[in-house]
């Protein structure tokens, strides 16, 4: 990929408009306006735009852990009102799987289930 290609990457990243991305990148008015949209079939065009895509996705999405820190914050804040203190806490222990309930079971085929499976050659069936 060249300089000009990804200048038109960056450009298009940006503002989703292919011709001014191309004009801004330095090609000319009648390409930009007749073939720009061929760049974004380019390969390394391509490749290079997912890329930007999802570093700016990542620089806008909170993470877990940012959004934990933020809910701590406000469950904390003697500022804020109690009932929204508590909603906080609430969506933090639903965050850390703290209401989550483990069940442990075992489950046994009855009989009359072991019989028909044995009628109708039901081993490919058991695993």
């Amino acid at each position: 990929m060249n300089d000009r290609q990804r200048k038109f990457a960056e450009y298009y990243a940006q503002c989703g408009n292919v011709v001014q991305s191309a004009i801004k990148a330095g090609y000319s008015e009648k390409y930009a306006n007749a073939l720009a949209y061929k760049l974004l079939e380019n390969i390394g065009v391509a490749e290079y735009l997912r890329t930007l895509t999802g570093m700016a996705q990542n620089v806008r999405i909170l993470t877990a852990v940012k959004r934990q820190e933020l809910l701590s914050e406000l469950a904390e804040d003697n500022a804020i009102e109690p009932k929204d203190r508590i909603k906080a806490i609430d969506v933090l222990n639903k965050m850390t799987g703290e209401y989550t309930v483990k069940v442990d079971t075992t489950v046994q085929p009855s009989k009359k289930l072991a019989e028909i499976m044995n009628q109708i050659g039901g081993e490919g069936l058991r695993e």
